[in-house]
């Protein structure tokens, strides 16, 4: 598999959605409104804190997952006579459209929804470009 793929520009760039899941759920952007969302305090976070590099090295590992899967993405659709970004739009609609019935379910809210699923359809859509355009 790693003949079709890059594996560090897989690598590179589950290190730079580590990075921006940091930023999107932070307070410099998201994070208070989605803790509240959530129903999470700063004292629960605090409380998870000895636990924390369990859930990075998962989260990691997960990102790195789906981004094999985009660059497989990037390798075969123009083999199938498809343009790469037209196929991660469609990715990210479908991600959008799976989450609403859990979302409606859960009796989650708007903004909850649009901070999810913001950052995994900017995952798939920078995830993409950068597995197709990295420079090494």
């Amino acid at each position: 598999m790693f003949d079709l793929i890059h594996e560090f520009a897989v690598l590179g760039t589950a290190c730079f959605m580590m990075a921006l899941a940091t930023v999107w759920y932070s307070p410099m952007l998201f994070g208070n409104r989605w803790m509240k969302e959530v129903g999470i305090t700063q004292e629960m976070v605090e409380a998870m804190e000895p636990q924390m590099w369990k859930h990075m090295v998962l989260t990691f590992v997960s990102y790195t997952g789906m981004l094999v899967l985009l660059a497989l993405v990037g390798v075969y659709a123009p083999v199938l006579g498809f343009e790469v970004w037209k196929v991660a739009v469609a990715i990210t609609f479908f991600v959008a459209c799976a989450a609403v019935g859990p979302t409606l379910f859960e009796g989650r809210s708007r903004a909850y929804y649009l901070i999810r699923v913001g950052f995994y359809a900017v995952f798939i859509i920078i995830g993409t470009l950068m597995l197709q355009h990295w420079p090494w």
